[in-house]
């Protein structure tokens, strides 16, 4: 049967049983059917709802308010709710809040949904939102959410209320309240050493096996309760991607999410539904602090001398798209297609850059990238392959992931490839990209106050029109600066059988969440 029959690319209590500390691994996680993906009911003979779903790596134990990867996005999204969420189409929507004013851009009231609790069984009330977000707003606890939630200057509750105030206008504001990293949670797990099991989201923990897998059930408590189909999730961790594609071909599993791009057609072969999405994107990031790449026009150099068409089929066997600039969502006011158009694939244009910066011969550098992910190695063969062709002799250093990221945080690197995601999906995502953070996948040194300025200029702008332009100038500067010089887009898929339905990936950098979308899911 054809792939286009097959694979969909979207535009667009049980008693609470407390799970303990118990620590992840940093493998994969994977739903596997309890038998065979049947979902027997033994007291009653009829069929329950549960769901068998293979998930790409065991998550690390869940801290309040830290973004610790995908495997770990996957069960907060299944435990836990905000004060907003995304819809099935990846709209930012109310969650623990029924309904949010804004009598102002600075002023926002939410009003809780009525008789919430935790899965403890204890209240969530007003106090506790306050509590949560005011702990996520401070920097000092290592939250993911500080920067997002900067602009808050007060939080006030009166009942089932909560008034948030802020400095300035913050387009992105409710789209950082609906992510699932910031989830209202007990005041008991506002600390770093209580892992953040307990939520009020659809399901709640009920069992752990270390290394082998998870279950959570259906939450009578959850707001939404009556519209949840599903009576649990059966988890099991699987660390290969092998091993998860043929769960899922063999029947063990419904559904896995993280698909091989090798494997698409395969699957899709098969009779099974590959739902993918183009969202996260690769890149080259620079060390600027000395050397070639401190000069805008080596980095102009590398831009131009990509073959971004080449990089799709050797590390995504075409389930991609090449991108010659900077990803703003279409559905953003900002959009332009001209942005995500900076550079061509130009070699002469390149070997010209890196004569007027006075390397006509080229030089030699090192290129970070990791032997654990193939794709980010094969993106990084690519760019190795692009660059030795104008004069610049790569030495690849491509080291498990571990070692990678740790390089990166130390900026043991003249050039890397890496791939990423924004946080939210307004464009106000490059920042990360131009203050100098000094983290593993962004260019080392580099910062760029002007960039800075017109990103929370666009940040704070209400107007559609002045955004649009000022994202203008940002894309202009960019291809100028290039604080990082794309490569391409990646598809990112969930597969799974005809039992499942209700059930769609997220768009866009959203793809990451789209576990979100399981309390809408059924099996048959």
């Amino acid at each position: 049967m054809p792939i286009s029959q097959h694979l969909r690319r979207h535009e667009s209590r049980t008693a609470h049983r407390w799970i303990g500390a118990v620590a992840f691994g940093a493998a994969s996680i994977l739903v596997l059917a309890g038998c065979g993906g049947s979902g027997d009911s033994g007291d009653s003979g009829s069929a329950s709802q549960t769901l068998t779903f293979g998930l790409s790596a065991e998550p690390a134990t869940p801290i309040t308010g830290m973004q610790q990867g995908g495997a770990v996005n996957q069960l907060l999204t299944m435990v836990h709710r905000g004060l907003m969420t995304y819809d099935e189409s990846g709209t930012v929507a109310p969650g623990l809040a029924e309904s949010v004013d804004t009598t102002d851009p600075t002023s926002y009231v939410f009003t809780l949904r009525p008789d919430l609790t935790f899965h403890d069984d204890t209240p969530l009330t007003a106090e506790n939102v306050k509590n949560s977000l005011d702990y996520y707003r401070d920097p000092e606890n290592g939250s993911q959410l500080a920067a997002g939630l900067k602009d808050i200057t007060d939080i006030t509750t009166d009942g089932d209320t909560v008034t948030i105030t802020l400095a300035q206008p913050n387009t992105a504001f409710l789209q950082y309240l609906a992510l699932p990293f910031a989830a209202i949670v007990p005041d008991a797990s506002l600390n770093a050493d209580t892992p953040n099991w307990v939520g009020a989201g659809p399901f709640e923990m009920t069992d752990l096996e270390q290394g082998i897998g998870l279950t959570v059930e259906k939450s009578d408590s959850y707001y939404d309760a009556d519209d949840v189909a599903l009576d649990s999730i059966d988890v099991k961790f699987y660390p290969d991607g092998e091993a998860r594609t043929n769960a899922l071909l063999s029947g063990d599993v419904d559904m896995i999410e993280y698909v091989p791009w090798e494997n698409f057609q395969r699957v899709s072969d098969a009779g099974l539904t590959v739902d993918a999405q183009q969202g996260p994107f690769q890149y080259v990031q620079f060390n600027v602090t000395d050397g070639p790449f401190a000069d805008p026009k080596v980095r102009q150099a590398v831009a131009y001398a990509l073959n971004r068409e080449n990089a799709v089929l050797a590390a995504f066997q075409s389930n991609g798209a090449p991108l010659n600039g900077i990803v703003i969502p279409e559905d953003d006011p900002a959009y332009d297609p001209a942005a995500a158009d900076l550079w061509s694939y130009d070699p002469e244009k390149a070997k010209e850059l890196l004569a007027e910066a006075g390397y006509p011969d080229g030089f030699s550098a090192t290129l970070l990238s990791t032997s654990q992910y193939t794709f980010l190695q094969d993106n990084a063969l690519s760019v190795q392959e692009d660059l030795r062709a104008i004069g610049i002799d790569v030495t690849l250093d491509a080291p498990d992931w571990s070692t990678r990221v740790s390089k990166g945080n130390a900026g043991e690197y003249d050039i890397a490839v890496s791939g990423d995601a924004g946080v939210v999906t307004d464009p106000s995502y490059l920042l990360n990209w131009v203050v100098d953070s000094r983290n593993f996948n962004v260019g080392w040194g580099y910062s760029n106050d002007t960039l800075r300025g017109l990103i929370e200029e666009g940040l704070r702008s209400s107007d559609d029109d002045a955004k649009r332009d000022i994202y203008a100038q940002v894309a202009e500067l960019w291809a100028e600066e290039v604080p990082f010089a794309s490569i391409n887009t990646r598809e990112q898929a969930y597969a799974y059988n005809d039992r499942v339905s209700g059930f769609e990936t997220l768009p866009g950098f959203l793809v990451f969440y789209s576990s979100l979308n399981l309390a809408h899911a059924s099996v048959e």
